[in-house]
Protein backbone atom coordinates (compact mmCIF):
# COMPACT_ATOMS: atom_id res chain seq x y z
CA UNK A 1 0.00 0.00 0.00
CA UNK A 2 1.49 3.33 -1.10
CA UNK A 3 1.17 6.23 1.31
CA UNK A 4 2.37 9.83 1.57
CA UNK A 5 2.05 11.55 4.93
CA UNK A 6 3.76 14.86 4.16
CA UNK A 7 1.94 16.77 1.42
CA UNK A 8 1.42 20.50 0.93
CA UNK A 9 -1.56 22.06 -0.83
CA UNK A 10 -1.96 25.64 -2.02
CA UNK A 11 -3.15 26.49 1.48
CA UNK A 12 0.58 26.55 2.28
CA UNK A 13 2.21 29.86 1.37
CA UNK A 14 4.85 28.04 -0.70
CA UNK A 15 2.85 25.36 -2.51
CA UNK A 16 0.81 25.34 -5.72
CA UNK A 17 -1.60 22.39 -6.05
CA UNK A 18 -5.20 22.38 -4.85
CA UNK A 19 -6.45 19.64 -2.55
CA UNK A 20 -8.63 18.21 -5.33
CA UNK A 21 -5.64 18.10 -7.68
CA UNK A 22 -3.56 16.34 -5.02
CA UNK A 23 -6.26 13.72 -4.41
CA UNK A 24 -6.63 13.07 -8.14
CA UNK A 25 -2.86 12.77 -8.50
CA UNK A 26 -2.72 10.39 -5.55
CA UNK A 27 -5.38 8.16 -7.11
CA UNK A 28 -3.53 8.19 -10.45
CA UNK A 29 -0.41 6.96 -8.64
CA UNK A 30 -2.26 4.31 -6.60
CA UNK A 31 -1.57 6.10 -3.31
CA UNK A 32 -4.06 4.86 -0.71
CA UNK A 33 -3.46 7.18 2.26
CA UNK A 34 -2.39 10.83 2.37
CA UNK A 35 -2.04 13.59 4.92
CA UNK A 36 -2.22 17.25 3.93
CA UNK A 37 0.31 18.91 6.24
CA UNK A 38 0.30 22.58 5.31
CA UNK A 39 2.61 25.06 7.03
CA UNK A 40 0.92 26.30 10.20
CA UNK A 41 -2.42 25.89 8.43
CA UNK A 42 -5.25 23.35 8.69
CA UNK A 43 -7.75 24.34 5.98
CA UNK A 44 -6.20 22.02 3.39
CA UNK A 45 -6.42 19.12 5.82
CA UNK A 46 -10.07 19.87 6.61
CA UNK A 47 -10.84 20.02 2.91
CA UNK A 48 -9.15 16.67 2.26
CA UNK A 49 -10.98 15.02 5.14
CA UNK A 50 -14.28 15.68 3.31
CA UNK A 51 -13.21 13.46 0.40
CA UNK A 52 -14.65 9.96 0.10
CA UNK A 53 -12.15 9.04 -2.62
CA UNK A 54 -9.10 8.35 -0.44
CA UNK A 55 -8.14 7.64 3.17
CA UNK A 56 -6.98 10.89 4.81
CA UNK A 57 -5.27 11.48 8.15
CA UNK A 58 -5.54 15.03 9.45
CA UNK A 59 -2.25 16.86 9.51
CA UNK A 60 -0.33 20.10 9.95
CA UNK A 61 3.35 21.12 9.84
CA UNK A 62 4.40 23.69 12.41
CA UNK A 63 7.60 25.74 12.26
CA UNK A 64 9.16 26.28 15.68
CA UNK A 65 12.40 27.06 17.48
CA UNK A 66 14.41 24.27 19.07
CA UNK A 67 17.27 25.72 21.12
CA UNK A 68 18.21 28.29 18.48
CA UNK A 69 17.44 26.26 15.38
CA UNK A 70 14.24 26.03 13.38
CA UNK A 71 12.66 22.59 13.13
CA UNK A 72 9.39 21.39 11.64
CA UNK A 73 7.00 19.28 13.69
CA UNK A 74 4.21 17.33 12.01
CA UNK A 75 0.94 16.85 13.84
CA UNK A 76 -1.27 13.89 12.86
CA UNK A 77 -4.77 12.92 13.84
CA UNK A 78 -5.45 16.13 15.71
CA UNK A 79 -8.62 18.17 15.85
CA UNK A 80 -8.54 21.80 14.75
CA UNK A 81 -11.15 23.46 16.93
CA UNK A 82 -8.62 25.00 19.34
CA UNK A 83 -8.35 28.78 18.92
CA UNK A 84 -4.61 28.50 19.54
CA UNK A 85 -4.22 26.68 16.21
CA UNK A 86 -6.07 29.46 14.39
CA UNK A 87 -3.89 32.03 16.17
CA UNK A 88 -0.80 30.07 15.08
CA UNK A 89 -1.79 30.51 11.43
CA UNK A 90 -2.47 34.25 11.84
CA UNK A 91 0.82 34.78 13.64
CA UNK A 92 2.81 32.97 10.94
CA UNK A 93 1.29 35.00 8.09
CA UNK A 94 1.92 38.20 10.06
CA UNK A 95 5.54 37.18 10.50
CA UNK A 96 5.95 36.44 6.79
CA UNK A 97 4.65 39.92 6.04
CA UNK A 98 6.74 41.55 8.77
CA UNK A 99 10.04 40.29 7.41
CA UNK A 100 9.17 40.34 3.69
CA UNK A 101 10.65 43.75 2.84
CA UNK A 102 13.72 43.18 4.99
CA UNK A 103 14.40 39.97 3.06
CA UNK A 104 13.76 41.79 -0.21
CA UNK A 105 16.16 44.61 0.69
CA UNK A 106 18.92 42.16 1.61
CA UNK A 107 18.55 40.35 -1.71
CA UNK A 108 18.46 43.54 -3.77
CA UNK A 109 21.60 44.80 -2.01
CA UNK A 110 23.36 41.48 -2.55
CA UNK A 111 22.85 41.50 -6.31
CA UNK A 112 22.68 45.28 -6.91
CA UNK A 113 19.24 44.96 -8.45
CA UNK A 114 15.68 46.22 -8.08
CA UNK A 115 12.98 43.54 -8.28
CA UNK A 116 9.47 44.19 -9.57
CA UNK A 117 7.33 44.25 -6.42
CA UNK A 118 4.07 43.90 -8.35
CA UNK A 119 5.43 40.82 -10.09
CA UNK A 120 6.50 39.39 -6.73
CA UNK A 121 3.01 39.89 -5.29
CA UNK A 122 1.39 38.35 -8.37
CA UNK A 123 2.95 34.99 -7.50
CA UNK A 124 1.66 34.99 -3.93
CA UNK A 125 -1.34 32.93 -2.80
CA UNK A 126 -1.88 34.96 0.40
CA UNK A 127 -2.23 38.63 1.30
CA UNK A 128 1.44 39.54 1.22
CA UNK A 129 4.57 37.82 -0.05
CA UNK A 130 7.41 35.65 1.19
CA UNK A 131 10.90 34.54 0.26
CA UNK A 132 9.37 32.10 -2.24
CA UNK A 133 7.91 34.82 -4.47
CA UNK A 134 11.04 36.95 -4.11
CA UNK A 135 13.20 34.01 -5.19
CA UNK A 136 10.99 33.22 -8.18
CA UNK A 137 11.34 36.77 -9.56
CA UNK A 138 15.03 36.97 -8.65
CA UNK A 139 15.87 33.80 -10.54
CA UNK A 140 13.69 34.78 -13.50
CA UNK A 141 14.87 38.36 -13.90
CA UNK A 142 18.42 38.75 -12.56
CA UNK A 143 21.67 37.60 -14.08
CA UNK A 144 24.49 37.13 -11.58
CA UNK A 145 27.31 34.57 -11.27
CA UNK A 146 26.04 33.45 -7.84
CA UNK A 147 22.61 32.67 -9.28
CA UNK A 148 23.67 30.53 -12.24
CA UNK A 149 23.78 27.33 -10.19
CA UNK A 150 20.06 27.77 -9.38
CA UNK A 151 19.04 28.92 -12.87
CA UNK A 152 20.83 26.43 -15.13
CA UNK A 153 23.29 24.57 -12.92
CA UNK A 154 23.27 21.60 -10.58
CA UNK A 155 20.67 23.11 -8.24
CA UNK A 156 18.19 24.16 -10.92
CA UNK A 157 16.10 21.00 -10.34
CA UNK A 158 14.82 22.45 -7.05
CA UNK A 159 15.98 26.08 -7.14
CA UNK A 160 13.66 27.70 -4.59
CA UNK A 161 14.48 25.21 -1.85
CA UNK A 162 18.21 25.11 -2.62
CA UNK A 163 18.47 28.90 -2.71
CA UNK A 164 16.68 29.19 0.62
CA UNK A 165 18.91 26.71 2.45
CA UNK A 166 22.09 28.13 0.88
CA UNK A 167 21.35 31.82 1.42
CA UNK A 168 18.35 32.60 3.64
CA UNK A 169 18.38 30.01 6.42
CA UNK A 170 19.84 30.52 9.92
CA UNK A 171 23.48 31.59 9.80
CA UNK A 172 23.38 32.66 6.14
CA UNK A 173 23.81 36.21 4.84
CA UNK A 174 20.12 36.61 3.96
CA UNK A 175 18.62 35.29 7.18
CA UNK A 176 15.92 37.38 8.86
CA UNK A 177 14.64 36.06 12.18
CA UNK A 178 10.98 35.14 12.45
CA UNK A 179 9.19 35.04 15.79
CA UNK A 180 8.20 31.39 15.98
CA UNK A 181 6.80 29.33 18.87
CA UNK A 182 9.01 27.19 21.08
CA UNK A 183 8.99 23.49 20.23
CA UNK A 184 7.77 22.49 23.71
CA UNK A 185 4.68 24.65 23.26
CA UNK A 186 4.03 23.07 19.86
CA UNK A 187 4.33 19.53 21.25
CA UNK A 188 1.87 20.44 24.00
CA UNK A 189 -0.54 22.09 21.55
CA UNK A 190 -0.66 19.01 19.30
CA UNK A 191 -1.06 16.63 22.23
CA UNK A 192 -3.75 18.82 23.81
CA UNK A 193 -5.68 18.47 20.54
CA UNK A 194 -5.39 14.67 20.53
CA UNK A 195 -2.64 14.57 17.93
CA UNK A 196 0.65 12.75 17.45
CA UNK A 197 3.93 14.70 17.05
CA UNK A 198 6.46 13.62 14.41
CA UNK A 199 9.82 15.25 13.66
CA UNK A 200 9.92 16.13 9.96
CA UNK A 201 12.93 15.48 7.67
CA UNK A 202 15.42 15.50 10.57
CA UNK A 203 18.55 15.27 8.42
CA UNK A 204 17.77 18.74 7.05
CA UNK A 205 17.57 20.47 10.42
CA UNK A 206 19.55 18.31 12.86
CA UNK A 207 21.85 16.16 10.77
CA UNK A 208 23.27 13.17 12.65
CA UNK A 209 23.09 14.84 16.06
CA UNK A 210 21.56 11.93 17.99
CA UNK A 211 21.74 13.75 21.31
CA UNK A 212 19.53 16.57 20.07
CA UNK A 213 17.04 14.12 18.57
CA UNK A 214 16.93 12.33 21.92
CA UNK A 215 16.26 15.65 23.65
CA UNK A 216 13.18 16.00 21.47
CA UNK A 217 12.15 12.46 22.37
CA UNK A 218 12.55 13.28 26.06
CA UNK A 219 10.32 16.30 25.57
CA UNK A 220 7.52 14.29 24.02
CA UNK A 221 7.69 13.70 20.29
CA UNK A 222 5.99 10.47 19.25
CA UNK A 223 7.86 9.66 16.08
CA UNK A 224 10.29 10.54 13.31
CA UNK A 225 9.82 10.94 9.58
CA UNK A 226 12.34 8.25 8.70
CA UNK A 227 11.59 8.05 4.99
CA UNK A 228 11.54 11.28 3.03
CA UNK A 229 12.81 12.79 -0.19
CA UNK A 230 15.69 14.34 1.74
CA UNK A 231 16.99 11.09 3.26
CA UNK A 232 19.23 8.60 1.52
CA UNK A 233 19.50 4.99 2.63
CA UNK A 234 22.13 5.80 5.26
CA UNK A 235 20.02 8.62 6.71
CA UNK A 236 16.91 6.45 6.88
CA UNK A 237 18.78 3.70 8.73
CA UNK A 238 20.22 6.17 11.24
CA UNK A 239 16.79 7.49 12.19
CA UNK A 240 15.10 4.10 11.96
CA UNK A 241 17.58 2.79 14.54
CA UNK A 242 16.61 5.66 16.87
CA UNK A 243 12.93 4.87 16.35
CA UNK A 244 13.51 1.22 17.26
CA UNK A 245 15.69 2.07 20.27
CA UNK A 246 13.10 4.40 21.78
CA UNK A 247 9.88 2.67 20.76
CA UNK A 248 8.69 5.51 18.53
CA UNK A 249 6.58 5.43 15.41
CA UNK A 250 8.06 6.14 12.00
CA UNK A 251 6.42 7.84 9.05
CA UNK A 252 7.17 8.53 5.42
CA UNK A 253 6.42 11.62 3.36
CA UNK A 254 7.52 13.30 0.16
CA UNK A 255 7.17 16.98 1.24
CA UNK A 256 5.35 17.54 -2.04
CA UNK A 257 4.90 21.25 -2.90
CA UNK A 258 3.83 21.12 -6.54
CA UNK A 259 5.81 23.34 -8.93
CA UNK A 260 7.63 25.09 -6.08
CA UNK A 261 9.70 21.92 -5.56
CA UNK A 262 9.52 20.42 -9.06
CA UNK A 263 11.86 17.52 -8.39
CA UNK A 264 9.63 16.13 -5.61
CA UNK A 265 6.80 13.93 -6.82
CA UNK A 266 3.75 12.90 -4.83
CA UNK A 267 4.41 9.50 -3.25
CA UNK A 268 8.19 9.87 -3.62
CA UNK A 269 8.99 9.04 -0.01
CA UNK A 270 11.91 6.64 -0.26
CA UNK A 271 9.76 3.95 1.34
CA UNK A 272 9.20 1.33 -1.33
CA UNK A 273 7.66 -1.42 0.79
CA UNK A 274 4.10 -1.78 2.04
CA UNK A 275 3.04 1.25 4.10
CA UNK A 276 0.21 -0.58 5.84
CA UNK A 277 2.21 -1.24 9.01
CA UNK A 278 3.18 2.45 9.23
CA UNK A 279 -0.46 3.53 9.00
CA UNK A 280 -1.53 0.91 11.55
CA UNK A 281 1.05 2.03 14.13
CA UNK A 282 0.33 5.71 13.47
CA UNK A 283 -3.39 5.22 14.02
CA UNK A 284 -2.72 3.19 17.15
CA UNK A 285 -0.60 6.02 18.55
CA UNK A 286 -3.26 8.59 17.61
CA UNK A 287 -5.89 6.58 19.48
CA UNK A 288 -3.90 6.99 22.72
CA UNK A 289 -4.69 10.69 22.75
Amino acid sequence: MKIDLHVHSNHSFDSTQSVDEIIDLALENDIKVISITDHNEYLGSLEALKSDKIDVISGIEIDCFFNGDIIHLLGYGLSFDDKKILDLKKHYVNELNRIAYERLNKIEERYSCKLDIDKIKSYSNFDGFSNVEIEIVLLEDVKHPELEIYQTGSKSNNPISHYYWDNLSIGKWGYVEMKLPDYKDVIKLIHDNHGVVVLAHPIVNLGYDKKRVENLIKDGIDGIEVYTTYHNEKDAKFFDDIVLEHGLIKTCGSDFHGSTKPNIKLGQTGHDVDGESIIKKLKERISRY
